[in-house]
């Protein structure tokens, strides 16, 4: 079966995953019981040290040790103490600003891949191109570095210099760039298609509702049939940009999200009394880095909005944080509220599951389209190229078609899912299904296939090399495609 490639896709700036909220004033209440002597105790630890340590510890170190100490008992990874520093460079890269070499970066299992390439940035300029690996960061090797890591290894303060090894097919070529300041924008739109609308949302910032309405009202001038939401690789951002932002598509006092605050308190967040909706069939695009307010938004259209979530399960980041700003400086990011989405769907450590699971990125806005406009597709792959063409677009692919035995074989899970099925692998077994509305293909690891339960007669329609698994020109004929080769060509049809 088609070995499952890493997939992190983050943006070449780091967001922590989070749903913000700003908590005004630092007068916050405490519970009653031995917290006081708690406090005390600390006071009295902190004195001793700072006046008999041999080491004359400074008070500002020891003040973020006893933060930062008393943090790690939590257990939490998302709250945390923030210096000025970091605190500006969270809301820099939440708005879209930040010292960087202009790329989106895509995480795979060694090096990270170029995604995109922004118009008149450093990398540009330094003629760095979709498609290409970073390898080296002044001069470290980063193959198998988590993307985040390998992300704040080349942003950095605007004017200073990184020096970059990248990979292009067969060669590599070393290139030095100049950071500079760059403001990507949080919202991004156009058509797909035949006439689809597609909105891809990067993060949830304070200006993201008013980009996201003008991109959307811009496409409904256009008068779309559909509308694809792109929400993969979005870690999050403000919670109420999340729930601004889906109560468009919604009818008036309709559940958003449920949230449960430190105190107990569960609210039921409803869409406004007088919001005017927006109709349009919707698809909305997630994956394992979709978190946070991505996941609000996303379960409010799959539940209240009747949105069909297409890629891989969410993160499962279902809690929010309060930003406090202290008044010795600095500021608390502190977890004060849990949610689930408007059916009760538990999110925290488990994600939301999509209607149709597809795993090669590359095949899920063409598959979001088969939803939206359902007429058959041409698919055609280039002989021994990476390359295939779905209704003329290019799609990248991971596996070349193959000849064995002296018969024409496609990379399975690709093709399967370029004609619109949920493939999926039963790893003890060795069965291959691929279902969608009207059909269900099963290929066990011996014996005959079966279609709609009934047998076909294939021989070997299937085999596996080097975990990646081929499908055979004459099974695919038989499964009721038309397919043909012509020469480097081949063309298949449904």
């Amino acid at each position: 079966m088609a070995g499952k490639m890493i997939l992190t896709a983050f943006r070449c700036f780091f967001l922590f995953y989070f749903c913000l909220f700003f908590i005004t004033g630092s007068d916050q209440g405490y519970a009653a019981g031995d917290s006081t002597n708690a406090k005390k105790t600390i006071l009295e630890v902190f004195d001793y040290l700072e006046e008999a340590h041999v080491s004359r510890p400074d008070a500002d170190e020891l003040m973020k040790g006893a933060i930062r100490g008393m943090i790690d008992t939590l257990k939490d990874p998302y709250t945390d103490y923030l210096s000025e520093e970091d605190f500006n460079q969270l809301i820099d890269d939440l708005e879209g600003s930040y010292g960087g070499i202009g790329v989106y970066l895509e995480g795979q299992a060694d090096y990270p891949r170029v995604q995109e390439v922004f118009p008149g940035s450093p990398a540009m300029e330094a003629g760095l191109k979709t498609g290409d690996i970073i390898k080296k960061v002044d001069g470290m090797d980063i193959r198998g570095w988590p993307l985040v890591q390998a992300v704040e290894k080349i942003k950095g303060r605007v004017g200073t210099r990184v020096i970059l090894v990248v990979g292009r097919g067969d060669s590599e070529l070393t290139v030095e760039l100049k950071r500079s300041h760059l403001n990507a924008p949080t919202v991004e739109s156009k058509i797909i298609g035949h006439n689809t609308g597609y909105i891809d949302v990067k993060s949830f910032g304070s200006a993201t509702p008013e980009q996201f309405k003008f991109h959307l009202d811009k496409l409904m001038a256009m008068r779309i049939s559909g509308l694809v939401i792109d929400l993969r690789d979005n870690p999050g951002g403000y919670m109420d940009a999340a729930m601004e932002m889906a109560e468009i598509f919604l009818d008036p006092e309709t559940p958003i999200v449920i949230t449960k605050e430190y105190d107990g308190t569960v609210t039921r967040h409803l869409a406004g009394k007088d919001v005017k909706t927006v109709r349009v069939p919707l698809v909305v695009l997630i994956n394992s880095q979709s978190a946070s307010s991505s996941e609000i938004l996303a379960g409010a259209l799959k539940d209240s909005g009747g949105a069909a979530l297409v890629g891989e399960k969410t993160y499962g980041k279902g809690t929010g944080q309060s930003l406090v700003r202290l008044r010795a400086g600095g500021t608390l990011k502190i977890t004060t509220t849990e949610y689930t989405t408007p059916l009760g769907t538990r999110v925290d450590g488990q994600g939301i599951k999509p209607d149709f699971e597809v795993v090669t990125r590359e095949l899920q806005v063409p598959f979001a389209l088969r939803i939206l406009e359902p007429q058959p597709k041409q698919i055609v792959f280039k002989g021994s190229t990476k390359e295939v063409l779905i209704d003329g677009d290019k799609i990248p692919a991971r596996n070349t078609p193959a000849v064995k035995n002296g018969a024409m074989y496609l990379p399975l899970r690709f093709t399967l899912e370029a004609l619109g099925y949920v493939v999926s692998w039963e790893e003890k077994s060795g069965v291959i299904t691929a279902r969608k509305k009207d059909a269900e293909i099963v290929l066990p690891a011996a014996g005959n296939p079966l279609f709609n339960g009934r047998e076909l007669s294939a021989g070997s329609g299937v085999f596996i090399e080097d975990g990646v698994s081929y499908i055979s020109l004459d099974l695919i004929k038989k499964l009721g495609y038309a397919a043909e080769q012509d020469g480097d060509l081949i063309t298949v049809r449904g």
